[in-house]
């Protein structure tokens, strides 16, 4: 039997490679063949993913990080194309918040995604496709802008500090610092959420809590947040993808002319997926968490999608699922298979997810192995 294996990291426990590599042990040891495809859309892992797909290199640069912390952080480089891949989180993620002031969404920053920006165009790209996900900022993309070179001014004309806090007192923009050679770069957006600026659905009022916002700050932060769009569109509307990372997919459209495409498709074409999925006789995906905010198009829907039009069974290992079951089968996912095989906290799950998923991952293959 040949089988391919694409699971999408699994948050703090295992990245795409990890995990594939642990299904890959499992798999030829019985005997089977295994096609390993490291898997994200356009979140955490991104960079990762396209670097091991496609022989690209990973490009190390200094950059702030969203609690203002200095760290290194890196993207995807591919010289024959001068196209650079860019994780939003790599700077900016939600893995720098802590319990303290310093993180809160009025003191948090996207400056660091601007510098990995200014380093990819120094290394001379043309094309950068920047992976939104993962975010702990929720400030509009203001940082991100900053670095590059736009600046933010009160009703006084002073100065604004490009962070969450500053939204609500902006009164101009200027562009005259923007570094010159943007306007020669194809930005592109790859993410799957589609939440505009503001609204119920938008960057603060949907995401705003799990980035530090207190349910009592929402409406306040909300009305800064509309102030800016309304600034900048001048009364039009935001479109869909605008809130994805807190507001960065505003900022690029807007100020970047950046276009939108779906993580996920990103990944797919960078790696054939399509075509290899025909080329077997299963499928294995998964990811750590699985709810009903994946059926909009996360890793392992994605994937189910496209093994439903040639027939090829799924298989989806999960750290933890809820939602309707059946909703997913509908997609094309065959079978849900927790990894967790006894009690245990959240903690010791996560420490605990290699060995998990080597016996999940055993024990289906037996019985898929039976059933045939």
């Amino acid at each position: 039997m040949k089988i391919l294996t694409a699971i999408d990291s699994m948050k703090g426990s295992l990245s795409s490679i990890e995990a594939n590599q642990i299904i890959a042990d499992v798999v030829t040891k019985e005997g089977h063949t295994i096609e390993q495809v490291a898997i994200a859309d356009g979140g955490e892992g991104t960079v990762e993913a396209v670097v091991k797909n496609n022989n690209g290199q990973k490009v190390a640069a200094h950059v702030q990080a969203l609690d203002g912390s200095m760290i290194v952080a890196y993207f995807g480089w591919f010289e024959a194309e001068k196209l650079a891949v860019i994780e939003s989180a790599a700077a900016s993620g939600i893995q720098f918040l802590n319990d303290t002031a310093i993180t809160h969404p009025k003191n948090t920053s996207s400056y660091g995604t601007g510098q990995l920006i200014l380093a990819a165009i120094d290394r001379g790209a043309r094309t950068i496709v920047i992976g939104l996900g993962g975010t702990g900022t929720v400030d509009g993309g203001m940082g991100l802008l900053s670095a590059l070179g736009i600046e933010f001014f009160d009703s006084e004309h002073q100065k604004l500090s490009a962070k969450g806090s500053s939204l609500a007192k902006i009164n101009s923009i200027s562009k005259e610092g923007l570094d010159p050679r943007i306007q020669m770069i194809d930005f592109q957006i790859a993410a799957d959420v589609k939440s505009p600026l503001t609204g119920p659905d938008g960057a603060v009022k949907m995401f705003g809590q799990q980035k530090g916002l207190e349910k009592a700050e929402l409406d306040e932060y909300e009305l800064a947040m509309t102030h800016y769009q309304t600034l900048v569109l001048k009364g039009e509307s935001s479109a869909p993808g605008d809130g994805a990372a807190g507001g960065l997919g505003f900022a690029i459209r807007i100020f970047l002319k950046g276009t939108s495409r779906s993580g996920f498709d990103f990944i797919s074409e960078q790696t054939g997926l399509e075509t290899l999925i025909q080329q077997v006789d299963l499928v294995v995906t998964g990811e750590g968490k699985m709810d009903n905010q994946s059926l909009q198009g996360k890793v392992p829907v994605g994937i189910a999608r496209i093994a439903k039009k040639y027939g090829i069974p799924v298989i989806a290992f999960v750290g933890r699922f809820s939602g309707d079951e059946s909703s997913f089968y509908d997609e094309g996912i065959s079978v849900i298979v927790p990894i967790i095989d006894q009690v245990m906290t959240l903690e010791e799950a996560m420490t605990h997810a290699s060995g998990n998923l080597r016996r999940a991952s055993k024990r289906a293959l037996r019985l898929v192995t039976l059933i045939k």
